[in-house]
């Protein structure tokens, strides 16, 4: 395949915009060697997305964009025999390299659009997770922890009740217990049902006495309802939906976001201000240090620090301490 003309176009689009960036990644399923995915755009960010399941067309792919734009985003799952990141890190010498996870993204997206259709009041509400993998199973916890009724509908009971035990291990005790599918009773309403299959689902009619006019039926695992399920449910005005993992793209920015880069630059650490020691954005500093909101221009004192990661009781606090804390409150007060 001679894909340079294609990715000619690519840049050309990208060129029109202040902030260029490629995604590139891969899938379980069975794939194309490349393919070129809808591009993306987020404020003054463009975005063309790549599918590259072949290691020559990787390596044209990265060495051609490498310095046309500014970030390259790489999937670090390893879902196929090729290691993405790997192969980047070796070749990009210019772009900035950020991996990313893209089963985070649709599992962001997933809950995202889950909390949007229901104003984001989930309590109490009755949700079908069909799978027993990776995504279905984040996405289980995740709902239940929303204080949804959750029950998993795997393709093999005994797998489907491993699942369910181990999740309800970890849940926190007080929401409600994930449970199969089976307990469900006979007409029983739902009010979401997820597929994270990877494959077809074929037992779609044991859904049907379950599904109101106002359930949301998301297919997260792409082609997993067949063409006349579909066509049934738009018949009924049921309302379902292909998961765009576009809902949330800003997660994938998130580690190169203005906001998290001032974050380890001004907030995050240790530093010394009028000779004293200061720690701010989690940083265990030792005891005596002062605890304040930002290290770079504080405008806050938490405490003294205990040594031990918490903050010491205020019948707790020696003289040198308290002149530590009154030091940094003089330097705030000639900040503002």
């Amino acid at each position: 395949m001679d894909i340079e003309k294609l990715l000619i176009d690519e840049l050309d689009y990208l060129n029109s915009y202040k902030m260029k960036s490629i995604t590139i990644s891969t899938t379980a399923k069975h794939a194309l060697d490349f393919r070129i995915l809808p591009r993306r755009i987020i404020s003054n960010l463009a975005m063309s997305c790549f599918m590259i399941n072949n290691e020559e067309y990787l390596k044209e792919t990265l060495s051609f964009f490498d310095g046309k734009v500014d970030y390259i985003y790489i999937d670090v799952e390893q879902k196929q025999n090729i290691n993405l990141y790997k192969i980047a890190r070796i070749i990009v010498k210019e772009s900035r390299i950020v991996n990313v996870k893209p089963n985070d993204i649709t599992l962001e997206s997933c809950d995202l659009l889950i909390r949007n259709y229901y104003k984001d009041d989930l309590a109490n509400k009755k949700v079908v997770v069909i799978g027993t993998g990776n995504l279905a199973s984040k996405i289980a916890i995740r709902i239940a922890e929303r204080q949804a009724q959750v029950y998993i509908k795997g393709r093999k009971i005994p797998k489907e009740q491993v699942v369910i035990n181990a999740l309800n291990f970890i849940l926190p005790k007080y929401n409600y217990p994930l449970q199969s599918f089976s307990l469900l009773q006979g007409h029983e309403n739902v009010d979401v049902i997820i597929s994270f299959l990877s494959g077809q689902f074929t037992e779609e009619e044991s859904l049907i006495p379950h599904i109101g006019k106002h359930t949301l039926i998301i297919d997260g695992g792409i082609n997993n309802f067949s063409k006349d399920f579909i066509q049934q449910m738009l018949n009924k005005k049921i309302n379902i939906t292909r998961l765009d993992t576009r809902i949330a793209l800003p997660y994938q920015m998130l580690s190169t976001h203005d906001y998290t880069i001032g974050f380890f630059n001004e907030i995050f650490g240790q530093a010394q201000i009028q000779g004293v020691k200061v720690a701010s954005g989690g940083y265990i500093g030792s005891e005596g240090t002062v605890i304040v909101d930002n290290i770079k221009q504080p405008n806050q004192v938490i405490g003294i620090a205990d040594g031990r990661g918490g903050v010491k009781a205020s019948e707790q606090l020696s003289e040198t301490d308290r002149n530590r804390i009154h030091e940094i409150e003089k330097a705030i007060s000639r900040y503002y």
